[in-house]
């Protein structure tokens, strides 16, 4: 009777664990198809310039040339590092905690869809323009209410 017993949480433990792997693995072929890590990737690079400058900032003179070319190298390295981690250890996390499989398998076909991949297509430019007018049209008008507020606070 023990024997059996250790046998079926055995087996139980087993196929838990087969079950976790099929869905780590479903999980990085969504991110794949969502070309989760070239966004990641773009959403860091649009960080660099204003990182770049700041490193700039610190190197002025000829000589500090090469240590600047050497830091923005290591940022850049840094910047993939931290790239690879959210994708394959949070973003794994994350999906995991929030879809089942059975959800992860539906958004794997809905991103194999002609209508999936164009939602990946124009991710970045309907970004870019969301941003856009988040940036004119709102912030401005909420600028102007925040220091409204602000100095109405302080009298």
């Amino acid at each position: 009777m023990k024997k059996l017993l250790l046998l079926s949480v055995l087996a139980i433990v087993f196929a838990t664990n087969a079950m976790a792997q099929d869905k780590t693995s479903d999980l990085k072929k969504l991110f794949q198809l969502m070309k989760s890590e070239q966004m990641l990737d773009g959403a860091f690079n649009n960080m660099i310039p204003m990182l770049k400058q700041q490193a700039s900032a610190q190197f002025k003179d000829s000589e500090s040339k090469e240590k600047l070319d050497r830091y923005l190298d290591f940022m850049m390295k840094e910047v993939k590092e931290v790239t690879s981690k959210l994708l394959n250890e949070d973003m794994v996390g994350i999906y995991d905690k929030n879809f089942t499989h059975g959800e992860i398998k539906d958004l794997i076909k809905f991103y194999e869809s002609p209508t999936g991949k164009k939602m990946v297509e124009k991710t970045p430019e309907l970004s870019a323009d969301l941003m856009n007018a988040m940036m004119t049209k709102y912030v401005p008008e909420l600028q102007e209410k925040l220091s409204k507020k602000l100095n109405e606070l302080k009298n």
